[in-house]
């Protein structure tokens, strides 16, 4: 008996062992087979959730790429602007200039114009001037030879009136005695 326990007893935990096993097997395989299904509906709403992600993802950089285009083109447009402006400020400004200088050229011509007639002017004053003076000196020279010729002239006289007859005092008589 103890030798067919030995034998018996592995036999009967053997077919208890093999009943179980295939009944767990079973159980396994549902389970395992549920797991898979799970594993793959996880995973399949994993997949669904990483491409919602990433479609969300790529939505979000396309609108903060065309947000970004949109105010690189601002700043473009802006900068744009600027430079037109400034351009614009500095055509105006070169205008002004050009008729400031255009203002500036004729006042100058104007002047010189001016000065020339001047100078002209004082040339012919000047010259005037030096005629006067020499009619003036020979005026003054004039007046001197007219007093001389005055001076000789009352002196002849005088001298032809002293040697005259007429001139000379009649002898008076000498009184009678």
């Amino acid at each position: 008996m103890n030798r067919l326990l030995y034998i018996i007893a592995p036999i009967v935990l053997m077919a208890a062992f093999i009943f179980l096993y295939a009944s767990s097997k079973k159980e396994l395989a549902e389970k395992q087979r549920q797991e898979e299904v799970a594993a793959a509906e996880k995973k399949a709403a994993e997949d669904k959730a990483k491409e919602e992600l990433r479609k969300q993802n790529e939505e979000r950089a396309r609108i903060a790429d065309e947000k970004r285009r949109q105010e690189d083109a601002a700043k473009e447009l802006k900068k744009k602007e600027d430079y037109e402006a400034s351009l614009k400020k500095i055509r105006d400004e070169e205008a002004t200039y050009v008729a400031d200088l255009n203002k500036y050229k004729q006042q100058i011509a104007d002047l010189e114009k001016e000065l020339g007639a001047l100078r002209a002017e004082k040339e012919k004053l000047s010259r005037q001037s030096i005629d006067m003076s020499k009619s003036i000196a020979a005026a003054y020279i004039e007046r001197q030879n007219a007093e001389m010729e005055v001076q000789r002239y009352a002196a002849m006289v005088a001298r032809r009136a002293n040697e005259s007859a007429l001139a000379k005092l009649p002898a008076t008589p000498a009184p009678a005695q």
